[in-house]
């Protein structure tokens, strides 16, 4: 579909620049939950090397579990890099940027006229 007037460009930046906004949302929140899950499970690590030490257990069980948690940590870490969630943010940041200001920049430089 052909914009024709100003109104009508300045409103489909907005919609384009919205849904860019959103998927920046969804990404981080997605982000977030990982970051949480690797701090959730080196506390834990920390937590479990902690009893072990005070509670004196020397089972070789026992003995494995930090090692467990680690590669679970070590893991999801590679994933998260993998992922590549903050290059895909600054992207999506970029782009924002770029449609906020292309309406301003385009009357700056009178390349559109007002039509109302």
């Amino acid at each position: 579909m052909e914009q024709t007037s100003l109104i009508m460009i300045v409103n489909d930046l907005r919609s384009r620049r919205d849904d860019l906004s959103l998927a920046n949302d969804q990404l981080k929140t997605v982000s977030d939950g990982w970051n949480r899950c690797v701090i959730v499970l080196s506390l834990g690590t920390g937590m479990f090397e902690s009893a072990k030490v005070q509670m004196g257990w020397n089972n070789n069980l026992v003995a494995l579990v930090p090692i467990a948690l680690s590669s679970v940590i070590a893991c999801t870490s590679a994933l998260i890099k993998l992922r590549n969630f903050s290059s895909q943010m600054e992207i999506i940041l970029q782009s924002q940027s770029l449609l906020f200001h292309t309406p301003s920049n385009a009357r700056n430089e009178n390349f559109i006229t007002p039509q109302l």
